[in-house]
């Protein structure tokens, strides 16, 4: 199973990374999603999908029709229909304020019906999509009402610098040295990411540097966990553990040997690093 990926145009791309479809069914009906550093919202065409928190918690939100994502600091699983029809945007960090208009706190390890977020405009968006038909005419309609609902927000345009700095660091910054770059008070550094972005700078950093370990982790060879630490600026194998634990849901051990089963069994799944079979 694949995605239909489609990289919008400026000025939007500098809010949204992508749009993507699945392109069939999905492998597994299970999985755990590790948590990314951004919010993430989906149009449903097909047959709603099941959501449960780390504390296995069903989500109460309905995922029928429409729903955004905030940021979480943990894992949630995912119980797949058997052919998914949905359009998803990836936000960029902070992009969702500027397209949505909504305080990404609010969503904040939640998952929200979007016409609780956007009103009627949801259902405006859903039903164009819809008649649009294939999924790159989806992509063209959806791409032309998200750029015309950007607004250049003031708050966002200050932490843009301090976002671009967490990325090109794989979140090894300390908060101290964005709050002097950015000339704000790290008080009021937080307040903004967490209206903002949705987490503070400090767990932005960790979700950014357990992505950068996921994504760069060699799973052909054999690995030394001590090192992976380390190299990652883990102060010690116990933090490095439990937010690996956080995050996926599974020890390192774990991960590392549903992920080879993974690229053994469907190799073409394999590149969803996000994505681990629950069991």
């Amino acid at each position: 199973m694949s995605f239909l990926v489609h990289y919008p145009a400026a000025p939007l791309s500098a809010f949204v990374e992508c749009f993507y479809t699945p392109t069939g069914p999905m492998p597994y009906a299970v999985e755990r999603v590790m948590p990314a550093p951004s919010a993430d919202l989906k149009i449903n065409f097909g047959v709603a999908l099941r959501a449960r928190s780390a504390g296995e918690g069903e989500i109460p939100e309905s995922l029928g029709e429409s729903w955004c994502m905030g940021v979480w600091d943990e894992y949630h699983t995912v119980t797949w229909p058997d052919n998914p029809d949905y359009v998803g945007v990836r936000f960029r960090p902070g992009g969702a304020f500027a397209v949505l208009g909504v305080e990404t706190g609010e969503l904040a390890n939640r998952v929200v019906a979007l016409d609780a977020v956007l009103g009627r405009f949801a259902g405006e968006v859903r039903e164009r999509l819809y008649e649009a038909g294939s999924a790159r005419a989806r992509f063209a309609v959806l791409e032309v009402l998200l750029t015309s609902a950007i607004r250049r927000w003031p708050d966002h345009s200050r932490i843009a610098p301090v976002l671009k700095a967490l990325e090109a660091s794989h979140g090894h910054v300390a908060v101290g040295a964005l709050s002097q770059s950015s000339g704000m008070s790290q008080k009021h550094l937080i307040t903004l990411f967490n209206r903002l972005v949705g987490v503070p700078p400090k767990t932005m950093g960790r979700l950014y540097r357990m992505q950068h370990l996921i994504d760069t982790l060699d799973i052909s060879r054999p690995v030394v966990w001590t090192e992976v630490a380390q190299d990652h600026f883990y102060f010690d194998q116990a933090h490095f553990n439990k937010d690996f634990k956080r995050f996926t849901g599974h020890t390192p051990g774990e991960s590392l040997a549903l992920r080879r089963r993974i690229a053994a069994d469907t190799p073409g799944h394999a590149g969803h690093t996000r994505l681990l079979r629950a069991g």
